[in-house]
């Protein structure tokens, strides 16, 4: 396999889109802290996500999820054009509901990341990423407004597609089971409305103090049961999750930001530096202040 590597992305706002175009160029198995949506628009690309493998045709929109590790290349010899958006969970803050927009990019084992192109979501997503690149490459007033009302109306559609998925999935998706590499199938869709309304609760509340015993109690589930599910969807268990969203969230802090550590480690819901620093390093491979200074 690959080696993994934690790609440092030098966002200077909450979100971006970004035309891409290249060819089969190698380059290491990565993971970074933001949420990202790749949507093909010509030639064909394989993309992977651990060990799971896809086969992108234009029109099709991939979901990678932070902290996952993915690649994608093009065929030999060939080449393709992209539009990657890029972005934080802070960029939807604002919006009315907006965390539970990006309940699917943590289902990490619950849904495929992959939306066809031959679906309408699929379409319009594109149609929205393209008016998006077109607004800021013409220099329209209001780009960057623009540019945000198509990221919303996009992830208005993932969250869509999502919830269609977990409507049409058997009795086979809360086991886990079904198709892997190649495509969704019904066994990748979201196995339990209560966990991911738990997920969604977690995005609102990562900074504060959880009660673990009371999320089991808002579910309906058993203690073990909840655990279970909660782990079958996200690939961690609620606390690991917990830590995952305030290390994105300082990650977010320590690049925009001139914060000091101590302040971003408090902002970020630690309740002490010495146990940010640690779990920083656990997930980023650096501390803090080596993440701040690119090292």
């Amino acid at each position: 396999m690959a080696p993994v590597y934690v790609e440092r992305l030098k966002l200077t706002r909450s979100f971006s889109f970004i035309p891409v175009t290249g060819s089969d160029e190698e380059h290491d198995l990565h993971v970074h802290d933001c949420l990202e949506i790749g949507v093909l628009l010509r030639g064909e690309l394989t993309y992977r996500f651990g060990d799971r493998t896809y086969a992108g045709r234009p029109g099709d929109a991939f979901l990678c999820r932070p902290f996952e590790p993915h690649w994608s290349y093009a065929k030999p010899g060939e080449t393709f054009g992209a539009v990657l958006i890029l972005f934080t969970p802070s960029a939807v803050r604002a919006v009315p509901g907006g965390s539970r927009l990006l309940v699917p990019f943590y289902a990490g084992r619950g849904l495929a990341p992959l939306l066809p192109a031959s679906s309408p979501r699929a379409a319009r997503i594109r149609e929205a990423a393209e008016a998006a690149v077109r607004a800021k490459e013409a220099g329209q007033a209001a780009a960057e407004t623009r540019q945000f009302a198509a990221l919303v109306d996009i992830l208005l559609e993932v969250h869509d597609f999502a919830s269609e998925s977990a409507g049409a999935a058997g009795p086979d998706a809360a086991a886990g089971k079904g198709a892997r590499a190649g495509g969704a199938s019904s066994g990748d869709a979201l196995p339990q409305t209560e966990i991911a309304e738990s997920v969604g609760y977690l995005l609102d509340h990562y900074r504060e103090a959880v009660d673990g015993e009371a999320l089991v109690r808002q579910s309906g589930m058993g203690k073990s049961r909840y655990f279970e599910q909660f782990r079958l969807l996200t690939g961690a268990s609620p606390h690991e999750f917990v830590v995952r969203l305030r290390v994105q969230d300082a990650m977010d802090l320590l690049r925009t930001t001139d914060l000091s550590v101590i302040e971003i480690a408090e902002r970020s819901g630690f309740q002490s530096l010495s146990a940010f620093n640690k779990q920083f390093k656990a997930y980023c491979g650096v501390s803090p202040r080596g993440y701040r200074n690119g090292r």
